[in-house]
């Protein structure tokens, strides 16, 4: 579980208790939802809806102590501001890549606390 910050989703547990559980759900879901609409928007090269997206995620990924997941959204959230869609599906499949790993990390941590 290196790639999360265990201090922060322990100040999570304290804070929201058994309903950190459904915040991590509702993450995947979202993100999932999101994801889509990342690759469609590399695909269509709209660089607006690829910001906005990336940007959300980014903050949500931070708040459940996904750090490197919320960098991976970063750049693509740097990608789409400077509509900078060069080698971008590489970025993408590395950010989806980080968030596969980030969910068995979370799901791993909610089965140990």
């Amino acid at each position: 579980m290196k790639s999360l910050d265990l201090s922060l989703l322990a100040e999570l547990r304290e804070f929201m208790d058994a309903d950190v559980h459904i915040l991590i759900t509702e993450f995947e879901a979202d993100t999932r939802e999101r994801l889509i609409q990342i690759a469609q928007a590399i695909e269509n090269h709209d660089a607006e809806t690829l910001r906005q997206t990336a940007h959300s995620l980014k903050g949500g990924a931070a708040t459940l102590g996904a750090l490197s997941l919320s960098q991976q959204f970063r750049g693509l959230e740097l990608r789409g501001r400077d509509a900078s869609f060069s080698g971008i599906e590489q970025d993408f499949g590395n950010t989806q890549r980080s968030f596969e790993e980030a969910m068995v990390s979370l799901n791993k941590w909610l089965l140990q606390s």
